[in-house]
């Protein structure tokens, strides 16, 4: 203990010494030292607070200018929204055109735009004629006069420029001269028909913009063209495609059996009619039911395979009709994620789900599956579903829609089973349409008439084309060569139509 004492009283004289320290008003008592470390932090402290209340002064002095300009802006648009209900036809009425004297189009003598003659002709064909074109008759001679036509297209890959040499002749039957047009080549047209393929199965397929294809085509085959001739491709592909296209129109009623669908597009609705060997587009500005009465007919003699859509309901008459169910399967998996869900409700969802999943199973296997125990598996599902029809009213208002929609549709869930070669979902105009939704994301939909016939009429040549195990890209070239009897053309239309129920 001695030693402690000692060791502080030792301690304590090394400290400096105050004798006024117990009178000193500013010590108050304290060590004079740890007084001066005091104030040498509480003025540091007063300096950086002071440098910060100066940044804040700044940063308010620059919103409160910036709020001036907000209230400025904000005063301007009140008054112009003011005029603008006043006479919403005053301030941004279209102007009129002003009346001039000037005719429309180009001036007289104008030399115009046209694609100019390749540089290098890679081929030459000498078109001769055996008979006459308008006529047929063989009675026609030689007039000794020829005229070129130059036309690019690509072949391997890569630019071709072909010299077509057109010999005329005289027609005796029909008292003109006549001259022929040699094979894949277009009258009239700078580009082959190759090109017009390609550059239409980019768009369409590869679902790529008009800008993209110009590149592509330059690129990969040195050929240039303009995005507004890629337009014209689509054009022209489209109107040589349209007898094609209605001739599929009028086999839609023969099927057995059709799945359809829609969806917007743009301002309209993209509609489809698909089985196992077409798949039919078409746009509409309607959603209801007398899109499907016009394309099938006012009675359908076939199984209509849909979703729950109210345009497939009481107006559309047929032998039968399917409902989709991936889609009341998808609306009961979200309903059973709902943890607030009672107990009777979440039974009588699972039972559902289960049992058109014991539905489409005994469907997919009905080919292993004798006659006697088929017959009794359909029995065991009809039974369950007549359970489930006769539940009591859910508290749930999503969960009693699904109770009173096996009730509606008690005719429309299991026609499937009945026939089995037709499938519970509808799949396949889902997965057609799917491909359509890709192609909107990058056109955007349509505003023309001719836009919208030009879409339905390529994307139904393509889609039909791939469901038939055909090259899409060899239809269309085809189609827009001068061989429309060629054995493409030929395979396309002879395809067997799906068995039916």
């Amino acid at each position: 203990m001695g030693h402690n004492k000692l060791t502080q009283h030792v301690e304590k004289a090394k400290r400096p010494y105050c004798p006024f320290k117990k009178f000193c008003i500013f010590l108050n008592g304290e060590d004079p030292s740890r007084v001066l470390v005091q104030r040498e932090y509480l003025s540091n402290r007063v300096d950086e607070l002071e440098f910060a209340m100066a940044i804040a002064n700044h940063e308010a002095l620059k919103l409160h200018e910036r709020i001036n300009e907000l209230e400025t802006d904000k005063s301007q648009l009140e008054k112009d929204l003011s005029d603008a209900r006043k006479d919403p036809f005053t301030k941004y009425q279209r102007k009129e055109p002003e009346q001039t004297s000037k005719k429309l189009g180009a001036p007289v003598g104008h030399p115009g735009w046209f694609r100019k003659t390749p540089e290098q002709i890679d081929r030459t064909i000498d078109v001769y004629l055996d008979n006459c074109p308008h006529c047929g008759s063989e009675n026609i001679s030689p007039c000794n006069h020829t005229t070129e036509h130059a036309q690019e297209d690509t072949e391997d890959g890569k630019a071709l420029a072909t010299c077509f040499v057109h010999y005329y002749y005289w027609c005796s039957d029909c008292k003109r001269v006549v001259h022929g047009w040699a094979k894949n080549e277009i009258p009239n047209a700078f580009i082959g028909p190759d090109a017009r393929a390609k550059a239409t199965f980019l768009r369409y397929e590869i679902k790529v913009s008009y800008d993209d294809v110009q590149r592509t085509l330059r690129y990969f085959c040195g050929l240039p063209v303009t995005s507004g001739a890629i337009v014209g491709f689509d054009n022209k592909i489209a109107e040589k495609a349209t007898p094609f296209y209605e001739e599929l129109k009028n086999s839609l009623q023969d099927s057995p059996f059709i799945h359809a669908d829609e969806t917007g597009w743009k301002r309209d609705w993209l509609w489809i009619f698909t089985n196992p060997t077409i798949a039919f587009f078409h746009i509409n500005k309607s959603r209801g039911a007398q899109v499907v009465i016009d394309h099938l007919g006012e009675f359908y003699n076939g199984i209509l395979i849909s979703d729950f859509w109210g345009a497939y309901r009481n107006k559309i008459r047929a032998f039968a009709k399917q409902k989709c169910l991936r889609h009341i399967l998808g609306d009961i998996r979200d309903l059973l994620r709902n943890e607030s869900l009672a107990p009777e409700e979440r039974a009588f969802l699972t039972e559902t789900k289960e049992l058109f999943k014991d539905a489409i199973f005994i469907h997919n296997i009905y080919l292993t599956l004798s006659n006697e125990e088929y017959r009794a598996a359909k029995k065991d599902i009809r039974k369950r579903f007549k359970k489930l029809c006769s539940s009591p009213e859910l508290v749930h208002h999503e969960s009693d829609n699904i109770r009173k929609r096996l009730i509606t549709f008690k005719d429309e869930l299991f026609v499937f089973l009945k026939y089995p070669a037709i499938p519970p979902t509808n799949n396949p105009a889902e997965q057609g349409i799917r491909n359509a939704v890709l192609f909107r994301k990058i056109s955007f939909g349509n505003m023309t008439e001719r836009g919208k016939r030009n879409v339905s009429v390529i994307m139904t040549i393509i889609r039909t084309a791939k469901l038939r195990r055909l090259n899409p890209l060899k239809v269309l070239m085809a189609i827009m060569g001068n061989n429309v009897s060629s054995l493409v053309l030929e395979q396309f239309f002879c395809q067997a139509m799906p068995e039916g129920p």
